[in-house]
């Protein structure tokens, strides 16, 4: 099954809430770094381990149809039945 990733606005509010707790991500906010965040309904794993978020560099080569420097990819079924401080604590490790 293809892995379909959607923009989330629940995950952009989240982060931004993220950015705004914890000053040791304040140079986020001072760069002109864009971070667009995902989710996706793929249970991810990487050598037999459950992934619950995804932190990818877009290469130059494809920003003309991706317009961010980093995509934060949240894989849903990896984090059912986290609280929404558990799910602060992935996007905090994702924007380290």
């Amino acid at each position: 099954m293809a892995d379909i990733r959607r923009i989330s606005q629940f995950y952009t509010d989240l982060a931004e809430q993220v950015l705004d707790e914890y000053e040791e991500l304040s140079y986020i906010r001072r760069s002109d770094i864009s971070i667009v965040y995902l989710e996706s309904d793929h249970e991810k794993k990487s050598k037999e381990k459950i992934v619950l978020g995804q932190c990818e560099k877009i290469q130059d080569k494809y920003k003309w149809g991706i317009p961010c420097d980093f995509t934060i990819t949240l894989f849903n079924p990896n984090l059912a039945g986290l609280s929404t401080d558990q799910l602060k604590m992935v996007l905090f490790h994702e924007l380290l």
